[in-house]
């Protein structure tokens, strides 16, 4: 670990002369300020991606579902049919907790992400709902009580008491 840790600062430095600085510049600020900003922009994709799973891109999720073209996947999305993670490269991103061990999004899923619709501003938001413990659902997060095959009109109800929680 510290090998690598060694290595990405030397890469760091190295990328901050290829651009021109020195790293001492003022307005770059403190050096310690802008070595920790650079680390919490790497590691907050990697803390998204532990706390939500695993993560499909497009094709992986047209193959899931068996569909013949990226757009129809994307158009499900935006018919919040699938919910769908926007990347800072704008590519989608599918959290793979909305599909059921046969490749299929779980049929509450839509009444859910329609009743988030207008309460959150990211999807997500969304997501971190999804994986985060609900009391409703006996301290479960919503991905696993839906994994487990438990009711979900339960998890319903969970989604429409946050989304009003989150509407006030």
């Amino acid at each position: 670990m510290a090998g690598s840790l060694a290595t990405a600062a030397t890469a760091f430095e190295a990328t901050l002369q290829e651009l021109g600085f020195s790293g001492v510049e003022g307005e770059l600020g403190d050096p310690v300020a802008l070595g920790r900003r650079a680390a919490l922009l790497v590691a907050a994709e990697a803390a998204w991606r532990r706390h939500l799973g695993p993560l499909l891109d497009t094709r992986q999720v047209q193959e899931l579902l068996g569909v013949r073209t990226r757009q129809a996947v994307n158009d499900l999305a935006k018919r919040r049919r699938l919910l769908a993670l926007p990347t800072q490269k704008r590519r989608l991103r599918f959290p793979a907790f909305q599909f059921t061990g046969e490749g299929r999004p779980y049929p509450v899923l839509p009444a859910i992400l329609d009743t988030f619709a207008g309460a959150v501003a990211s999807p997500h938001t969304i997501a971190s709902w999804f994986v985060t413990p609900q009391p409703l659902l006996e301290g479960e997060t919503p991905a696993r009580w839906l994994q487990q095959g438990r009711d979900p009109e339960a998890v319903k109800e969970a989604a429409r008491r946050s989304a009003a929680r989150l509407r006030q």
